[in-house]
């Protein structure tokens, strides 16, 4: 049995090094690149790592991670993004299972986060886990979109063993993602026929902060906790003042302060 391993990249030359160096143990290593305009191309194709494109970049990587899964050839699909690292202990599980008659459909891996200067572990933030580890052949996207992930047909369990995410290098980085991500899931809220309440403006980023940074323990990650979780507090009012931004546009106008108890218009 194979493990094929696949990144995508967009503009990736300074975490792509460290991020292919991790993926040494896979029988294959592709990189799915999404018109990169520095030198990310040359620091794959000097690492023996096979190249596949996909044009059309729109801001996040999901659309060019579904083509990417039709590229491939492995018994095993491992997915790492750039700004991702895979610790000993996950390498040594991975090579141990993909040989096992008795493996699972696909496998959920944790992963540790990286935001701002520490690795943030309370607040709900670890273990994070995303399912990165699947038989080719039962693994597949149902919905194309920011931060949908791959489902599979069978069982899954959980590895041991971790991924290291470096996501963002500062504020300045974070915001430069903020907006993009915003925009796209207003657009996503927007094809749903989504309609903000003042709830959703105003209340359930509150709540959310809330939740996360002091029940849930995020106040012990310090200052970059509390950055963390103001910044995506912030995420969500943004994202629902854009939706209602464009039904205003349309003519509709949605009342807030009248609906701020109602969750769903």
């Amino acid at each position: 049995m194979t493990i094929t391993a696949v990144v995508h990249t967009y503009n990736e030359e300074k975490n792509l090094p460290d991020c292919l160096e991790s993926l040494r143990f896979a029988d294959e290593i592709v990189v799915v690149d999404n018109d990169s305009t520095d030198q990310t191309v040359a620091i794959a194709q000097t690492t023996g790592a096979r190249v596949v494109y996909y044009h059309g970049y729109y801001g996040y990587p999901e659309p060019a991670r579904v083509f990417g899964l039709t590229q491939l050839q492995g018994d095993w699909v491992f997915i790492l993004d750039a700004d991702e690292r895979i610790t000993p202990e996950l390498q040594k599980t991975l090579l141990q299972l993909k040989d096992d008659s008795q493996a699972k459909a696909g496998y959920w891996v944790g992963i540790r986060n990286y935001h701002f200067g520490r690795w943030l572990k309370h607040g709900k933030l670890y273990p994070d886990l995303h399912l990165r580890f699947f038989r080719r052949e039962l693994g597949s996207y149902p919905e194309v979109g920011l931060h949908r992930g791959i489902q599979v047909d069978g069982e899954t369990d959980r590895l041991q063993g971790d991924i290291l995410h470096f996501s963002y290098r500062d504020i300045q980085h974070y915001f430069q993602k903020f907006n993009t991500y915003t925009s796209v899931e207003a657009k996503r809220l927007i094809t749903q026929q989504h309609r903000p309440t003042g709830y959703d403006i105003l209340l359930k980023p509150i709540h959310r902060f809330l939740k996360a940074y002091l029940f849930q323990g995020g106040i012990l990650d310090g200052l970059p906790g509390l950055l963390f979780h103001c910044f995506s507090a912030a995420y969500i009012f943004s994202s629902e003042a854009k939706v209602w931004e464009y039904w205003k546009q349309q003519g509709e106008i949605l009342p807030v302060l009248q609906t701020l108890l109602k969750r769903k218009n």
